[in-house]
C-alpha cells in the first residue's frame, strides 16, 4: 500500500503502547471458577455470559490505581511514541463518557471518571500521540451488534457475535446499530478529546463497504489529520494491520504495524506470566524496523488500573535500552534494511542522509560475533564506525577499525569488534556513510548462511490455483505439484551445500502441518526430501504464526558464481486449505 503523507509520523514513531482495558479485566481471565483458556477480553463470548449478568460487572468497576500521567510517562520512557487504547472493545462497554449510551465507566460505574479524557490530557502534556480502537462491527450487548450469516467460521469455537442472547439472526438489523450507536460514539470520540493520532478500528466481519466508507469520510470530516487502520474493512484506511502477533517475514511496501501482545492475552489475565523478556521484545522491536514496519506492544492493565508489575519492569528495562548510546536512534525514524533478506546474526535499519547528518547503517546483534565480523555487499564507502561502550546511560562512543573493499568481483566490509558484547540486550554497532546505503541485490552468503526468502523468488505458476507471495512475504496458496519457486544465488565455492526449507502455519494459532514432499534442483543435480516438524522455531515471532525449518538434504554445486536454484514440490498435502506455506529456503557450507 503507497504512504499517506500524513502517516509518516507513524513510521518515524517505530514503536508504541497498545492497551485493551475494559469490564473484562475485573474477570481477570476467569468465570465461575473456570479459567479463559484464550485472550482475556473475549471471556464474555468463551462462557456465553448473559448480557444482564455480565453488565453487572459495572457496579464492581473502580480502578483507583488507574494514573494517567504515570501510563503515559512508561510509556514515553520505554520510547514509545503513541499509545492507542480501547475505548470501545467487542463487549459494547464505552470506556469514555458517552452521552448516546448510558453503557460507559462514567455513568456506569462508582469509578465516575473518564480515563480516555485524561488519558488524552497526559499525551497531549507528554507530546505522545494518542490512538483509539473502536470496535465498529461487533458489540455483544446491543441486539444489532455486527453477527455473520450461519455457518460462518467461528473464533477458535467461539461466537463472533451475541448468538446467546439475541440468537434470531433474521431479527438482527447492523444498520440500525450503525446509525445508533457507532457514528455517534466515533463522532464523540474525535469530537471530545483534542487531537487524536489514529483510529484503530478492528474485525470488519459484516460491515459493508458502503458502511466502512462513511465511516472513513466521517473520520476525514471531523479530524483530516487522524489515521485509519485497514481494520475499517473493505480495503480502506491510511496505513495496514497486520494480524494479531503476525510477523512479516519479509520486508513490507508502504505503511504497515504489527499489533502483539507482552504476553498471551490482550486484556488482563491475572495467572498469565508468559511474559517476553526484555531482550525478546528489542528483537521483535529490531526485526520489525529492519521490514518497515511498526511495533504496537499490548499491556492489559489490572482491574485496579494498574499495569501488572512485571510488563512495568519489561518496559523499564527497555526504556534503559533506548535511551543509551545510538539504540533509540537506531529505531526511531529508520527505515527498511537496504537488504532484501534478513540475518541469522542480527538485523539492519538505516537512515538517509540529511542536512549536515550522514546516512547511516546500525547492525543491532541477535548473536555478538566476538571478534571480526564481517558484511558482504555493501557497495557505499564507509566514513567511520562505532559501538557504544556501555549498558546503561549515554556512556562513551568508541570508534572501531575496519577494513572495506568495493569491487566487481565482490563487496565486503571486515568489522574489528571486541570479544566481549557491549550490551547485555542488543548491542548496536553504527555505520557512518559517503551516501545513502547501496548494497548488492543479489542472495549472498552472509556468516556462512544464504538466505532465499520467498519473497526474493520467482514463482513459477503453472497451475489454475496460482501462488503468489503475500503481503507478509510467505509464499501461499501453493496447492499443485505443477508450480515451483526458483532463485538465483551467489555460491562463493563449489560443493555441498546444506539445504533448510522454513514452512508456516500462515493462520493465527492454528497448528502447522507438514508431509509435502520436497525437491530441490540445482543444474543436473537434486535432492528430494518430506517437510516435517524436524526443528521448530520456538522464538517470539513464531509463537502465534508457527513455523517450522526442515532439512532437506545436501545439494551439490559444481562451480562457484551464480547459480539457479529452484524448490519444486512432489507432493502437496492440503492443510486444510492452507497446502506448502513457504517462508525461503536456507543454505549452508556442509564441513
Amino acid at each position: 500500500m503507497s504512504i499517506d503523507q500524513r502517516a509518516q509520523w507513524l513510521l518515524d514513531a517505530r514503536f508504541g503502547l497498545f492497551i485493551h482495558w475494559g469490564l473484562y479485566s475485573t474477570l481477570a481471565g476467569e468465570w465461575q471458577g473456570q479459567r479463559m483458556d484464550y485472550i482475556g477480553e473475549w471471556i464474555m463470548s468463551r462462557f456465553r455470559i448473559p448480557g444482564a449478568e455480565y453488565s453487572k460487572l459495572a457496579a464492581q468497576f473502580n480502578p483507583q490505581g488507574f494514573n494517567a500521567d504515570e501510563w503515559v510517562q512508561l510509556a514515553k520512557q520505554a520510547g514509545m511514541r503513541y499509545i492507542v487504547i480501547t475505548a470501545k472493545h467487542h463487549e459494547g462497554f464505552a470506556m469514555f463518557h458517552s452521552k448516546c449510551d448510558p453503557y460507559n465507566i462514567v455513568d456506569a460505574t462508582p469509578f465516575g471518571r473518564d480515563p480516555i479524557k485524561e488519558l488524552a490530557e497526559a499525551c497531549a502534556r507528554a507530546g505522545i500521540k494518542l490512538g483509539l480502537y473502536y470496535s465498529q462491527d461487533l458489540d455483544w450487548h446491543e441486539p444489532d451488534g455486527g453477527y455473520p450469516r450461519p455457518g460462518f467460521p467461528s473464533n477458535a469455537g467461539m461466537s463472533w457475535g451475541n448468538d446467546w442472547d439475541f440468537p434470531d439472526y433474521a431479527a438482527k438489523h447492523y444498520a440500525r446499530y450503525f446509525e445508533k450507536k457507532v457514528k455517534p460514539q466515533v463522532r464523540e470520540l474525535l469530537t471530545n478529546y483534542g487531537p487524536i493520532g489514529l483510529i484503530w478500528f478492528d474485525t470488519p466481519v459484516t460491515i459493508s463497504p458502503e458502511q466502512s466508507e462513511e465511516l472513513y469520510r466521517l473520520v476525514r470530516e471531523l479530524q483530516p489529520d487522524c489515521l485509519v487502520n485497514t481494520r475499517i474493512g473493505n480495503g480502506l484506511g491510511d496505513y495496514g494491520s497486520m494480524g494479531d502477533n503476525q510477523i512479516p517475514a519479509g520486508p513490507v511496501s508502504g505503511a504497515w504495524e504489527t499489533p502483539a501482545t507482552l504476553n498471551d492475552t490482550w486484556g488482563y489475565k491475572y495467572f498469565d506470566d508468559n511474559w517476553k523478556s526484555a531482550a525478546a521484545t528489542l528483537g521483535v522491536l529490531a526485526g520489525l524496523a529492519e521490514k518497515n514496519v511498526n511495533y504496537l506492544l499490548n499491556i492489559g492493565p489490572q482491574p485496579d488500573g494498574q499495569f501488572p508489575p512485571a510488563s512495568v519492569d519489561i518496559l523499564r528495562e527497555i526504556g534503559a535500552w533506548i535511551a543509551s548510546g545510538a539504540n533509540g536512534e537506531a529505531i526511531h525514524g529508520t527505515r527498511e534494511s537496504p537488504y532484501p533478506y534478513g540475518f541469522e546474526w542480527g538485523w539492519i535499519t538505516q537512515r538517509a542522509a540529511a542536512e549536515s547528518q550522514p546516512a547511516k547503517l546500525y547492525l543491532l546483534f541477535k548473536h555478538w560475533p566476538q571478534g571480526q565480523f564481517t558484511l558482504n555487499g555493501l557497495r557505499t564507502h564507509v566514513r567511520d564506525i562505532s559501538i557504544h561502550s556501555g549498558s546503561e546511560g549515554e556512556g562513551p562512543q568508541s570508534l572501531v577499525s575496519y577494513n572495506q573493499s568495493i569491487a566487481t568481483e565482490g563487496d565486503w566490509l571486515t568489522i574489528d569488534l571486541p570479544a566481549r558484547s557491549p550490551d547485555a540486550l542488543v548491542p548496536v554497532v553504527k555505520l557512518e556513510l559517503d551516501g545513502d546505503a547501496v548494497v548488492d541485490p543479489r542472495l549472498i552468503m552472509q556468516q556462512g548462511v544464504i538466505m532465499l526468502p520467498a519473497s526474493c523468488g520467482r514463482v513459477q505458476a503453472m497451475s489454475a490455483s496460482a501462488p503468489e507471495v503475500d503481503e507478509t512475504g510467505i509464499l501461499t496458496g501453493w496447492l499443485d505439484p505443477l508450480d515451483w519457486i526458483e532463485w538465483d544465488v551467489v555460491i562463493p565455492k563449489s560443493g555441498y551445500y546444506s539445504i533448510n526449507a522454513i514452512t508456516s502455519a500462515v493462520h493465527h494459532s492454528r497448528p502447522w502441518k507438514g508431509g509435502h514432499v520436497v525437491r530441490t534442483e540445482t543444474g543436473a543435480f537434486g535432492v528430494q526430501a518430506r517437510i516435517g516438524a524436524d526443528v521448530w522455531d520456538a522464538r517470539p515471532e513464531t509463537r502465534c504464526y508457527a513455523q517450522a525449518t526442515t532439512h532437506c538434504g545436501d545439494l551439490y554445486f559444481e562451480h562457484a558464481g551464480e547459480q539457479k536454484i529452484a524448490f519444486k514440490a512432489i507432493a502437496i498435502r492440503p492443510n486444510d486449505g492452507v497446502g506448502l506455506a513457504l517462508v525461503g529456503l536456507k543454505l549452508a557450507l556442509s564441513e
